[in-house]
């Protein structure tokens, strides 16, 4: 009788298996993203920054306007 008290019923089964199945994927998807994500190769200087602004501005303002 003692037997049928310990055994996992079926819902605790299946529970454990899900909970087994969403860990390992989440662990693959972390692995994964951490793959694809660009490794910083240092910080940016703030001269360069601002170049970069510069250069955005006056590409978005030829393409707003027309201009060439």
């Amino acid at each position: 009788m003692l037997s049928v008290w310990n055994t996992d019923s079926f819902p605790d089964r299946a529970q454990k298996l899900v909970k087994k199945a969403i860990d390992k994927h989440t662990k693959y998807t972390a692995t994964e993203l951490d793959r694809s994500r660009p490794v910083k190769k240092g910080a940016a200087t703030r001269r360069r920054l601002g170049e970069q602004v510069a250069v955005n501005m006056h590409t978005m303002g030829t393409s707003f306007v027309g201009g060439r």
